[in-house]
């Protein structure tokens, strides 16, 4: 039986609105992102995401700002919708929170 590669699902821009819960970092900060081949990466910034979503829509990244690494965890669904968890660590500040995700355009 022969594999057939199924276009990813979860490819095209995203927009992440990820919320402090409880640490000093800002309240609500927005992120364009970009997600091809699942791998995710954010254009024009000074950021870097190693990691990505699998073929189930789990995601699991480290976003990394500077001295700050931010892991990430969470699901995106097909339909263009997602959440999840993140905490900052090696950073200076400790912060904790969550993040949703919504497919741009739609």
């Amino acid at each position: 039986m022969k594999k057939v590669r199924v276009p990813n699902q979860y490819d095209g821009s995203w927009t992440i609105v990820a919320t402090t819960v409880d640490g000093p970092c800002s309240a609500n900060t927005s992120y364009h992102v970009q997600i091809k081949d699942s791998d995710a990466s954010i254009p024009g910034q000074e950021v870097n995401i190693d990691g990505g979503v699998s073929t189930g829509g789990a995601v699991q990244a480290t976003i990394t700002s500077g001295a700050n690494k931010v892991p990430i965890a969470g699901s995106l669904t097909a339909k263009g919708g997602g959440s999840g968890t993140w905490r900052t660590s090696d950073g200076l500040v400790e912060c904790s929170g969550s993040w949703i995700a919504r497919r741009a355009g739609g």
